[in-house]
This record gives C-alpha cells, sequence and structure tokens, in this order.
C-alpha cells in the first residue's frame, strides 16, 4: 500500500486541490484526485464524524471558491471533453433511462459498501428494466452510440451499466429467450459486484499495480460468486458469470484457469463485452482505446482467449469499425460510423462529416458502403485527429 499522510478536517479548506484521491479511514474515496474540495464535501464529511483524511498525494492548487461549481465534474453521463462524440435523435430518447440506470446501480452497489444486505429482487427489477428497454429498441447502434458518448462518472457503475447493454445486444444475437435474456442481465448487473470487496485504494490507484495489489484485484471473481450466490441465493447460472467472467478459452485466465467449454457460455458472453467496455473507458493507469482499437484488440486475442462462435457474432453485431469510429474513405471524406454492417463488417454504413477538400459538413450524407463498391474505408481518423466537426443532431 502506499504511504499515506493523515490530514485533520480542520486542515481542509474550500477550494483545496490534491494530486492523489482522499481516504476516509476505511479506504473508500470521499474526494477524487484533481476535483477542488467544496464546502458540501467538506460539511459531508463532519457530518459522517470523522476527524481526518487519509492520502499520498499533496495539495497542488487552491482555487477560488466562486469558481468551484464551473470545475466540477458534470454528471456520470456528460460526454467526455476529450472525445468527440454526437448523440443521435434516437439514442438521445433513452438518455434518461441510461442515466437512471447507473443511479440504480450506483445505490444498490454503495448500499453493500455500506455494509447493508442486498435485496435480489431490486436486480431481478433493474433487469427487466433493462431487458424491456434494450429489446424495444430496434436500432443496435443507438446503444453503441449512447456507450461511446459517457466518459465520466463513477467508473463501476457505469461500466456495469454498459457492459450489461452490451451483453443483452449480444445476448439478443445469439438467439436468447426473453428468460435468458433475464437471467443474462442479472449475472451482468453483479458480475463484478465483488470488486467492492478490493481495498478501495488498490481500485482507484494512479499508477501501476504492483504483483501484490494485482493479486488482490483478481480475487474479485471469487467475492462476487459469493455475493451471488450466498448472499443474493441466485442461480448458478448466474453467480458463475461472476466466479468465471476473466478465464479466457484457451486456458491463461483466472480464477481456476478454465478453458473452452468449461466456461458457461454467458460467462464467455461477458469475458468478450467486459473486455471491449473497459478498454474503451479511461483509467487512472491507462488511457483508453479508440473503438476500432478495442476491436482490433479483441479480435487479436480472439482465437485464442475467446469462444471463437460468440466473437463472430459480436464482430457482425459491433463491426470492425464500430459505431462513433470516425474513417477515412478513399475518396478523400472523413466519415463517422452510424450503423454496422452485420454481412458486411468492413463496410459500415457511415456520415460524411468533412468533405474531400477538408471541411466540414453539416448534414452530411449517409453512406451504405456495402452498397457502393466504389467506395471503401481505407484508414481510420482517431477522435483527437477530428479538431472541429458538425454540431448536428441527426442519426
Amino acid at each position: 500500500m502506499p504511504e499515506m499522510k493523515r490530514i485533520p478536517l480542520s486542515d481542509l479548506r474550500p477550494g483545496m486541490v490534491f494530486d492523489k484521491s482522499l481516504f476516509d479511514n476505511n479506504y473508500n474515496i470521499v474526494l477524487p484526485a484533481r476535483k477542488p474540495l467544496d464546502r458540501a464535501t467538506l460539511g459531508m464529511l463532519y457530518n459522517r464524524g470523522l476527524s481526518e483524511v487519509q492520502t499520498a498525494g499533496e495539495i497542488v492548487e487552491v482555487v477560488d471558491e466562486s469558481k468551484i461549481k464551473a470545475s466540477q465534474p458534470q454528471p456520470s453521463t456528460e460526454t467526455d471533453p476529450h472525445k468527440k462524440v454526437v448523440i443521435d435523435k434516437e439514442a438521445a430518447k433513452h438518455i434518461e433511462f441510461y442515466k437512471n440506470a447507473i443511479a440504480k446501480v450506483n445505490a444498490l452497489y454503495q448500499k453493500y459498501k455500506r455494509g447493508e444486505s442486498l435485496d435480489a429482487n431490486q436486480f431481478q427489477q433493474l433487469a427487466h428494466e433493462f431487458v424491456n428497454t434494450i429489446m424495444g429498441e430496434k436500432k443496435i447502434e443507438v446503444w453503441i452510440n449512447l456507450i461511446n458518448a459517457a466518459g465520466r462518472g463513477d467508473y463501476l457503475s457505469l461500466h456495469i451499466v454498459n457492459t450489461t447493454i452490451l451483453a443483452l445486444l449480444l445476448g439478443k444475437k445469439l438467439g436468447y429467450s426473453a428468460v435468458k435474456l433475464i437471467n443474462l442481465a442479472m449475472a451482468a448487473l453483479l458480475f463484478d459486484i465483488g470488486m467492492l470487496k478490493v481495498p478501495t485504494y488498490i481500485v482507484e490507484k494512479e499508477e501501476k499495480l504492483t504483483p501484490e495489489e494485482f493479486n488482490q484485484i483478481k480475487t474479485h471473481p471469487i467475492y462476487s460468486y459469493q455475493v451471488i450466490s450466498r448472499e443474493l441465493n441466485l442461480p448458478v447460472e448466474i453467480a458463475r458469470v461472476g466466479l468465471e467472467h476473466h478465464e479466457r478459452f484457451d486456458g491463461t485466465g483466472y480464477p481456476r484457469r478454465l478453458k473452452g467449454q468449461e466456461i458457461s457460455e454467458m460467462s464467455r458472453i461477458m469475458a468478450i463485452v467486459d473486455t471491449y467496455e473497459a478498454v474503451t473507458k479511461n483509467r487512472s493507469y491507462r488511457e483508453k482505446k479508440e473503438s476500432y482499437d478495442a476491436m482490433r484488440l479483441i479480435l487479436g486475442e480472439g482465437s485464442r482467449k475467446f469462444d471463437p462462435d460468440i466473437l463472430k457474432v459480436f464482430l457482425s453485431l459491433m463491426s470492425v469499425y464500430p459505431v462513433g469510429s470516425y474513417v477515412q474513405l478513399n475518396n478523400k471524406c472523413i466519415a463517422r460510423v452510424v450503423a454496422s454492417d452485420s454481412v458486411s463488417p468492413f463496410r459500415p454504413t457511415v456520415k460524411i462529416v468533412r468533405d474531400e477538400f477538408g471541411d466540414t459538413v453539416e448534414n452530411g450524407e449517409i453512406i451504405r458502403l456495402s452498397k457502393e463498391p466504389d467506395l471503401y474505408i481505407v484508414k481510420v481518423v482517431y477522435s483527437n485527429e477530428i479538431q472541429s466537426g458538425p454540431n448536428d443532431s441527426t442519426p
């Protein structure tokens, strides 16, 4: 564990910014790194009866208290300012469901973290909400666009919601019945709950984990299994996902080094979507990968680490160029991928955002590349290369 120092609450002042997170005595984060301390947070610490906090960091600045509100992170569904994202009209209509889902997951997880017991019926109800809402939207790209737009907030809650959405989309593509989709949603909502048993300072560590710390991370599937099977008394097929989602098809995973069909099918689904979603989001110890690079990573490991049959279906769902990524066409136009093509994963549907002269195009043409033999993708364009673009809201 990094060397921590104790800071009396009486020494804290609104506006203070630390380069490392502040923790309470149980190593729960009370102020994230680089977030200015405000009066509300300071008051909350006093109300909890705390006399001090701990940190491995230092004060890096003190900002004007009147400017704190503007500098605070926005709600968890705010788009990442370092990533160019366009939310389509169809995706926008599901934002309230998405925000509420994140809030509900966060509330349930925080309740458990406080030592309170969980009610399996609450997860059952939430699973039904996910299945009914996601299955009610025929356009898969709507959900992928929404996932791509979310960049900040409580990492675990955001990851759980995004992974649940991807798992259900993949389950539907695999032909799962409504009952199986409910079970898959339950598993996705709970598979990472064991992370709450891992010390927070390790989960939120801003440097590379030590071997000892990584070994503690590797215990979370066992904790997940115990919570799901013993505390929530849910079926073993759901609990197995908590235990097996880090197992790999070639036997190189953990905790039991299972391989192939020894791993349950739902666990094999979660292994793919969990990996894809995790690497497309920023963490303190690594930068996010672009959607294309995340897909390339998964495809590169597919023949060894993931079920090849399920991976093929995931590829048809997402395409090699996932929704929201940018590409350059052979006519030198820059386009945004707006829909995948299950038959031709290398030829998705795109929308022109820059013409061949590099000028921004508003309400650009939508092109289904599988129907245009003379047009094709020549390279991926990374989001940081898109300096400016149309502020449209059309698909």
